[in-house]
């Protein structure tokens, strides 16, 4: 097998790259794999040469192609594209010798690689023909920046080439058509797509290789290429015979769960699922931290259902010395809480006992500065009406470190949770959220009503149970129609959760009918009348 590789100007025709190849063959009826850097590599000229005769055709990164070296550097070419030679560094890449060195052919520069033969035959695994019961070896492999071949272009193989994307491997996809998704990725560079059908030689270079075409022939020639290639392969279809196994893997923070060697992959996906969640909700203990060094987490809790939190909300609760919580947040989630943590009670209760922010604040910096792990536990959004920036800003003043973790806001799950979308194609194209504990006209108000009362869109109230009469009149009075739709939702994602439904006009009556306390959101808006039979 002989890999030839090309440098090449833009523009350059079939024509002009089967000459330059031609000319320095050896043997030209022998198996010739084509290799360049990867922002050559769909030059349409190559690409046309390559389908000519049926040689795969790879493209490589200027960085991964600066690491191998090359007898005839150029310093110019390095300053253009980042690697003393194309052509000798791409056909050198798989290993072996350099048959042909770097030489010019008006516009293509080739140079010519042989692979050498294996010192001995593959040799069959220990015992036999593989069988379904062989434990495979587990092991971590960094790719990061390492040649991949994914064979296959469907979603076994947009699964595997994700995983093998966020670990950092070049991958190259070689499949006639592939999924939206990674023909997406090819377009923003961050694959390799060779658009034609498996052949002999597209493994040449490549660490590792994934079988995803779903055909077992294919994936039986792929698995044969890489045994000769001494490359371990996977296939998707969970073939015995595959040199590796890709485990069922999941991560909770920096930790990665991978679980091997199971014939039912629901099984293990279970008990994939089931160690992440124990290492989310903390039932599995793996508290570490940097002594000494405290620090607080801003976390966005939802709108009440311990379900509707973020899995980096749930780590962070996992790992806390102290949680500073306020009512809004998911309570349940307390109790599931190690003994030794210590629960801070913050809750603002609407016109009754309220803990000071300035408390607050002095709280989570106190704590932190004595080397623990703070988590800040409020419901919905910490930057939505949620205080959570004066947070931030306390811990910056003090040195502290902080992370915000966003949480999903009541303003729009719990609309949601009622069948309520906030937006709907043909009702509306905006909505606004607005803070109600202040009612029109107070003068620490920065609502501006009059403008909201020409609002065509949602209006979404948040805090404006007790100055809902107020704030419909404000608005029936700047210009919106007194039948306006408005929902009421009150205790959202729990399980008291209920909803009403009125008009502006109607709804201080429809509050104090059925007895409407905080928390509550409302919703004004044509929105608010859709039902899920709508």
């Amino acid at each position: 097998m002989r890999t030839v590789g090309i440098g090449l100007a833009s523009g350059v025709s079939a024509a002009e790259v089967l000459a330059a190849v031609d000319a320095v063959l050896p043997d030209p009826a022998g198996p010739v794999a084509l290799a360049t850097l990867d922002s050559r590599v769909r030059e349409p000229g190559l690409v046309d040469a390559a389908g000519r005769r049926g040689w795969p055709l790879t493209g490589h990164p200027a960085e991964v192609l600066a690491g191998v070296r090359v007898p005839a550097p150029s310093g110019g070419v390095a300053r253009r594209v980042g690697t003393p030679s194309v052509a000798e560094a791409a056909a050198l890449l798989a290993g072996g010798v350099l048959e042909v060195g770097k030489t010019v052919h008006g516009r293509v520069t080739v140079a010519v690689a042989r692979l050498l033969a294996p010192a001995h035959p593959a040799a069959e695994p220990p015992g036999g023909t593989v069988t379904p019961h062989d434990a495979p070896h587990p092991v971590g492999l960094r790719l990061a920046g390492r040649r991949v071949v994914v064979v296959g272009g469907g979603a076994a193989a947009h699964r595997g080439a994700a995983g093998l994307l966020a670990a950092g491997a070049q991958v190259a996809v070689v499949s006639p058509d592939v999924t939206p998704a990674l023909e997406s990725a090819a377009a923003a560079g961050r694959l390799t797509w060779c658009a034609r059908p498996y052949a002999a030689g597209d493994l040449t270079g490549a660490w590792f290789a994934l079988a995803a075409t779903g055909d077992p022939d294919v994936d039986a020639a792929v698995l044969a290429d890489a045994d000769r290639e001494r490359v371990f392969c996977a296939r998707t279809d969970g073939s015995p015979a595959a040199s590796a196994e890709l485990p069922v893997t999941g991560r909770a923070g920096e930790l990665v769960v991978a679980v091997h060697g199971a014939d039912d992959q629901r099984a293990a996906a279970g008990l994939r699922d089931g160690v992440l969640a124990g290492l989310t909700d903390g039932t599995l203990a793996v508290r570490r931290r940097e002594h000494g060094r405290g620090s607080v987490v801003l976390v966005g809790g939802g709108p009440g259902d311990p379900g509707l939190i973020t899995v980096r909300g749930r780590q962070a609760l996992a790992t806390a010395d102290v949680v500073v919580a306020d009512h809004l947040g998911p309570q349940p989630l307390l109790a599931s809480l190690p003994p030794e943590v210590q629960i801070i009670d913050a809750s603002k209760l609407p016109r009754g006992r309220a803990m000071a922010q300035e408390t607050i604040n002095e709280l989570l910096v106190t704590h932190a500065r004595a080397g623990r792990r703070v988590v800040r536990l409020k419901g919905g959004d910490p930057f939505v009406f949620g205080r959570g920036y004066e947070e931030l800003q306390a811990c910056t003043a003090a040195g502290i470190p902080v992370e915000v973790v966003p949480g999903i806001t009541s303003a729009v799950a719990v609309p949601a949770l009622a069948g309520i979308p906030v937006t709907h194609r043909g009702l509306t194209h905006e909505f606004v959220v607005v803070s109600g504990h202040l009612p029109p006209g107070h003068p620490q108000s920065l609502v501006d009503w009059a403008a909201l009362g020409r609002l065509r869109g949602t209006l979404v109230v948040l805090m404006g149970v007790d100055t809902a009469p107020a704030i419909a009149t404000a608005l029936i009075g700047h210009g919106r129609a007194p039948d306006t739709p408005v929902a009421v939702v009150t205790d959202g994602s729990t399980p008291t959760q209920r909803a009403l439904r009125t008009t502006l006009a109607d709804l201080p009556a429809t509050l104090t009918q059925h007895e409407v306390r905080p928390p509550a959101v409302w919703v004004v808006g044509e929105v608010a009348h859709l039902t899920s039979a709508d």
